[in-house]
């Protein structure tokens, strides 16, 4: 079993061999990868797993149990953190083989410069020659980035793809004391307003203010608004119209927002993490899409609904409309995400 962690890494005692993943940067990104660990902890049972990634998104796999150490690191220290954290956190007998899951040349080259073995990976970006294993660039937008992940695994293991699992997120085990801490009990509506990417992936806080009314006069519930400090102010409008609410935005660690999604009768949001985070803890997850494709990059879970526009211009994968305001969800109506949210929640 898995300790909390302290300092940088969580470990178990364990003499089997290991191997090294650099995890994923993006929340959503890093939901996506857990069907990953779960297809490698199958494919190398006697190995530990080891798994790098910023401190910001750890959360995510603090409970995972296919995570045997979780090696932490800051953001801020950049590539000097991470090839420090692993040489600190990561025995040389665990470097023997390396997924590197982030897309990027600087993460391949961290894996070389850690001295790792066999690196195995996606192409592009001139990576290809930093990893000793590879998949064609092309293919990692070819299906969904869960399956995406899982192929590098049966590279990996030379081993036929079975069923790839759905993402698992796994909250405090005190999640309830976590919620009622902000004045809250479960049974509540969460509306994630934000979305890091950029604008072409925010529906408006007018159109989420008044699907939230809509929700919370259908259901009788309390709406309760998550997400960074920039959306404090489209909180304060969503609660604006929908009567008595929290606006947590800006208030909870990336640890605390788990507890408050697992807290949730209904969670309503952009293509974001929080929605993937919500979805993987089995919520009534409704998300909305605008520049981004939900072939690619939907939230995964046991009762997810995907309200899209459908307009001829989407996805086109900008953060900002060329055009102004994206039609994409402009043309969103909050009466059909209220009723797609309400169908959901009837289901489950």
């Amino acid at each position: 079993m898995k300790r909390e962690h302290t300092e940088n890494s969580t470990t178990c005692r364990s003499n089997r061999s290991g191997l090294l993943v650099l995890a994923p940067n993006w929340l959503g990104d890093a939901v996506m990868a857990t069907p990953f660990l779960f297809l490698l902890r199958r494919a190398f049972p006697e190995r530990s797993v080891y798994l790098l990634c910023r401190s910001y998104v750890a959360p995510v796999y603090r409970r995972c149990s296919a995570v045997d150490h979780l090696v932490e690191y800051a953001r801020r220290t950049g590539m000097r953190g991470a090839l420090r954290a692993i040489r600190k956190g990561v025995p040389e007998g665990a470097r023997e083989i390396c997924f590197v899951l982030p897309v990027s040349f600087r993460a391949a080259l961290t894996a070389v410069l850690s001295g790792t073995g066999r690196r195995y990976g996606y192409g592009g970006e001139f990576r290809r020659f930093l990893l000793t294993d590879s998949l064609p660039s092309g293919a990692y937008r070819s299906g969904h980035l869960v399956d995406a992940y899982a192929a590098l695994a049966t590279l990996a293991s030379s081993g036929t793809k079975g069923e790839t699992p759905l993402p698992v997120v796994v909250p405090s085990y005190e999640w309830e004391k976590d919620i009622e801490a902000f004045g809250l009990e479960e049974g509540y509506i969460a509306i994630s307003p934000g979305a890091a990417y950029g604008g072409a992936k925010i529906w408006p806080a007018d159109r989420f203010a008044r699907a939230a009314a809509m929700l919370s006069r259908r259901t009788g519930r309390r709406i309760v608004v998550v997400g960074s400090a920039g959306e404090t102010e489209a909180g304060e409008e969503i609660l604006s119209r929908s009567g008595s609410g929290r606006n947590l935005a800006g208030r909870c660690s990336v640890d605390e927002l788990l507890s408050v999604l697992r807290g949730a009768a209904l969670v309503v949001g952009n293509d974001s993490g929080p929605a993937h985070i919500a979805a993987a803890m089995g919520r009534p997850t409704a998300v909305l899409f605008g520049s981004t494709s939900p072939a690619w990059t939907a939230p995964r879970g046991r009762a997810v609904a995907i309200i899209s526009a459908g307009v001829e211009c989407s996805p086109c994968f900008e953060r900002e409309c060329p055009r102004g305001a994206p039609r994409c969800l402009e043309e969103i109506d909050p009466e059909e995400v209220a009723e797609r949210a309400c169908i959901l929640m009837e289901e489950v």
